[in-house]
């Protein structure tokens, strides 16, 4: 992969003009993956609850033809509506990218009531179930059919975060492996990326609570062998991978994006 922000068209990894629906794009890693997508030619759909940035993100997007569509991804009947909208439009759909997710400060397991699990549970794991369900049949009759979700390292070790975003983050791991095992028979590859600390606006948010949140950056830099947080641009590249040809063998896989954190 090139660096970021500098892919072009002698980069495509795409034999085709494909279409993608990305959830959480109105922000961090779903933004830095539309913008990914968009510089390859692909026609993209993001759907976020914040619908004000949504629509500034999709006209700042290369090309034309984008779609934008708020989408609360708790809601499964929302998630009905808003992909019978991208086979409206698009006519089908190749590529699913579940990004959306929430992980809300909690200082310990103790205070969590029943109304903040519920809504990460919703937004983190019944998202992506439904989100997957509603765009099985596009994939389905697709040529490049795939769905990339987004776990995190939170899911596969003790680290960072609350025990519920944790555990919401490893039913997506699980998840990943299920539906790459059922979908299989219909041509669409399954897949997940599991970062490691990243720098988002979601992140950056739960640290500006803190009081010293350059410190606690620089914490959590010194946690990666790699000596540094991620960017956003960084896990895109591994959501590009997955969801081209280069990986077309490829299917109930968790890619670890940490900077060698998963290795000490």
């Amino acid at each position: 992969m090139s660096n970021p922000g500098e892919l072009d068209a002698e980069t495509n990894i795409f034999s085709k003009r494909i279409r993608v629906a990305i959830t959480g794009g109105a922000s961090g890693i779903g933004r830095a993956t539309a913008k990914r997508f968009a510089m390859l030619g692909a026609r993209v759909a993001l759907l976020d609850i914040n619908e004000e940035a949504l629509r500034g993100v999709v006209a700042s997007l290369h090309g034309a033809d984008h779609l934008a569509i708020p989408l609360d991804v708790a809601s499964s009947s929302a998630i009905r509506v808003a992909f019978n909208q991208v086979e409206e439009v698009f006519g089908g759909l190749d590529t699913l990218v579940n990004n959306a997710g929430i992980n809300p400060a909690a200082s310990s397991t103790a205070e969590i009531d029943e109304s903040f699990y519920d809504r990460v549970m919703d937004v983190n794991v019944k998202g992506v179930f439904f989100c997957s369900q509603a765009a099985a049949d596009m994939l389905a009759n697709a040529e490049h059919s795939t769905i990339v979700n987004l776990g995190s390292v939170s899911g596969m070790i003790g680290w960072g975060g609350s025990s519920v975003y944790s555990a919401s983050k490893g039913a997506v791991i699980a998840l990943t492996k299920f539906l790459a095992i059922e979908y299989a028979l219909r041509g669409i590859r399954v897949n997940a990326v599991c970062p490691g600390s990243i720098r988002t606006p979601m992140v950056e948010q739960n640290l500006a609570r803190l009081a010293d949140p350059e410190k606690a950056w620089e914490q959590a830099a010194a946690l990666h062998p790699i000596g540094r947080v991620g960017t956003a641009e960084e896990v895109a590249d591994a959501i590009l991978y997955l969801a081209s040809s280069q990986s077309s063998f490829v299917t109930g896989t968790t890619l670890v994006i940490d900077g060698g954190l998963t290795a000490i």
